[in-house]
Order: structure tokens, then sequence, then C-alpha cells
């Protein structure tokens, strides 16, 4: 079994966001992109990743931290010079090189590893990753011979009327042999037009020596480039929608699933309920029978089985069994109301702990407290012991 490697490209600019977040790590469902694709790779056949960043390279590097090897491109020079950046972390090693750029987050697991295999099963040289549409706008072309090999890509603004007719275009994702991949990368010329390295080039140049395929990709959504926000907007609907179908067949009922957004970490168990305009994103988890909705919003936190939560909003925090929340209710900084609480209007609970059977029915503000079991805060009760300085808790028996 041959090594596989992969290089993210993420250095670019990504001027056509308008934002100053580096796009690569621009989130999505509140986690960046550039995160998917790690997650991702680790599920598959590739063995290290190497993320070449420059644009604000520390805001990527602290996402990931040393999940990856990083390396360097100084100067924005094109594709082919950003995969050499790599080349002193992988010239002398044996295998393969995926190669793929890193706005690419719907690449999924089943797909990269069928990539991989065809590679390997084709005893391709370089396989490039192409898809077929009708309008492929300003992507780059596939070209093939008269015996249907690909011997070349031609850039969109550099085609001919007749290269533009073609279909068949490029994905921006390559496998091929290690070795190779680097001496060819000093064969590429610098392109007058752009003043930049194509690493497309590289087609054309193995196409005469080596064996050179391609892949097609029939989901070609899985293949999309996200630049810009608009793009965002897409990526995220088709996430949410690839998302929410895996908990619908394990037996998540939900309302209105266009509605309803899940987070890629979430865990639902069977049998809970999620009605429409609900959020639920982080590291949270929902348990069995547990009802969440309408128009409600947990991140990063538990609702434990048969409790309700509705026109809610919880951050990091926990909500005990058979408990219920809301409408209008706000939990954060690490509340944990227990079990068999009612928690109503316009409550407010803020890094405090219930015990079993407590009640703050409507219009109260409960922080940095302990309160027993079976408590009632009546309408317009407040704890909070904040001398200037510090927080003091507020402790309460049953």
């Amino acid at each position: 079994m041959k090594e596989i490697y992969s290089i993210i490209l993420a250095a670019g600019k990504g001027t056509r966001m308008k934002t100053e977040i580096p796009k690569c790590a621009y989130p999505i469902l509140r986690k960046p992109m550039i995160e998917y694709i790690v997650d991702r790779l680790a599920q598959t056949q590739v063995t290290q990743n190497i993320v070449v960043v420059g644009h604000k390279k520390e805001v990527i590097e602290e996402i990931l931290k040393d999940r990856v090897l990083y390396a360097t491109q100084t100067e924005q020079l094109g594709t082919g010079h950003a995969v050499l950046s790599a080349k002193s972390l992988l010239e002398n090693k044996e295998g393969l090189t995926l190669i793929l750029p890193g706005d690419m987050p719907l690449m999924s697991v089943k797909l990269t590893n069928k990539i991989l295999n065809h590679h390997q099963e084709q005893r391709n040289d370089l396989t490039v990753v192409s898809m077929v549409f009708d309008n492929p706008k300003s992507y780059g072309r596939i070209l093939r011979d008269d015996e249907d090999r690909v011997v070349g890509i031609i850039e969109d603004k550099d085609a001919t009327y007749e290269q533009k007719q073609i279909k068949e275009v490029n994905s921006g994702v390559y496998v091929i042999d290690n070795k190779l991949l680097f001496k060819m990368l000093e064969k590429i010329k610098l392109n007058e037009n752009k003043q930049e390295y194509y690493l497309t080039d590289i087609v054309e140049l193995m196409a005469k020596d080596y064996k050179v395929g391609s892949f097609k990709v029939r989901d070609a959504y899985m293949m999309m480039g996200v630049n810009d926000l608009y793009a965002i907007s897409q990526a995220e609907s088709y996430l949410r929608e690839e998302i929410n179908k895996e908990h619908l067949l394990n037996g998540v009922q939900m309302m209105s699933p266009n509605t309803i957004t899940i987070g890629h970490n979430v865990i639902i168990e069977p049998g809970a309920h999620i009605l429409p305009n609900t959020t639920i994103t982080g590291d949270s988890v929902i348990k069995c029978h547990a009802v969440i909705g309408p128009n409600t919003e947990i991140h990063n936190s538990t609702i434990e089985a048969h409790a309700e939560v509705k026109h809610s909003l919880i951050y990091d925090s926990k909500v005990g069994e058979y408990t219920t929340i809301g409408p209008f209710a706000h939990l954060r900084g690490h509340a944990e109301v227990g079990a068999k609480n009612r928690i109503g209007n316009f409550v407010e609970i803020k890094g405090s702990k219930t015990g079993i059977g407590t009640k703050a029915a409507h219009l109260s503000y409960i922080g940095d407290a302990i309160a027993g079991d079976r408590v009632n805060f009546g309408c317009g009760s407040i704890t909070v012991n904040y001398d200037g300085v510090k927080k003091h808790k507020t402790i309460i028996g049953d």
C-alpha cells in the first residue's frame, strides 16, 4: 500500500469574499471551511496533510494547529508555485499526492477514496478530476486527443471559441506520483499574461511521456469551489440537506427540515423531535424524545431526554431530563438546569446550577447561583452578587 499525502492550497487572499477573514477560514455552519476538508481527509486513505498557507497564515494555523504540516507561499505566483512550496516536505518521499483547493468543503470521504482507488487501479501517473457542466463559465477546459486521452487543460481566459464549447472542466483536484510531481513542477514556465505558474500546465507536460487519466465526478456540487458569500450560502444549503438527511434516516423527526440547521458535529439521538426554524451547532447533544423548537438556537449544549425547549437560546449549557425551557428563555455561561425544571418566559440563567423540580416561570435573572431542589423563583426574582470586582455565588437550599 502506497503512502498517500495531500497538499491543500490555502494561501490565496480570496478577494471575492470581500471580508477580512481568509477565504479558507470562513465558517460554514459555524465551522471553518478548511476544517471540513481536513476532517474528511482524516477518514480517507491519506496519511499526511500539508496545507500551503500565505495570506494571514496565522489564522489557518490557529484553526488547524498541529493536525497538519505547513508550507508557506511567500508570493502569490499561482497554483504551480503554491504546490512547489511543499517541495521540502515531500520531494524525496515515495507514494502519491492528492492536490486539492482549500475552498472545496463538500468533497465527501467516499468520493475522495473513489478517486484515489481509481488512480491506483488504472495505474495512472496523473489523474485529473473533472466535471461536466452545461454552462462551464470560467472553468478550465479538459483537452482530449482523438483517442479520448487527456492531453491538457486550457484556462477559460486563454481558450479559443471552439475550446470554450467543451463542457468537461477541471475541478482543481489531482492525484499524482509524488516524485514525478516535483520533477514536473520544475519544468512549468511562467504565464506571461498573468505572471503566474499554472499547475494545470503539468497535464500537457506529463501527457507526452506518462499515463494521464481522468475521473469524472457525477455529483458536481461536491467539487464546488467557494469563492464568495453567495457560494457560502449554496455550500451551507448542500451541507444542511446532507446532515439533515442523515439524522432523518437515523430516526430523528424534523418538521420542515429545510428550515432546520444542524451543525456537523451535533449528536441527535433517535426519537428526538426538531421543529421549524431551529439551529443546533457546535458539540451539542440532543437526547431521545427531546423536543426542540420552534425558533430555537442551541450551541455547544446538552439537552437530556424528554426535555422541551421552545423559542429560546441556549449556549454552553445543560438541560436536565423532563425539563421545559421557554418560551423566550436564555441559558448561557455553563448553566446547568436540573431535571423536571420549569424555566419560563423571559428567564435568563447564567453560570448557575439548579436542582430537581425547580421553577422560574417568568421574568427572572438567575446569575452565578446554586439553587437546590424544588426552589420556586417568583416573578421578577434576581440573583446577582457583583461588588464591582468579583462575582460572588448565591446559594439557595432545597
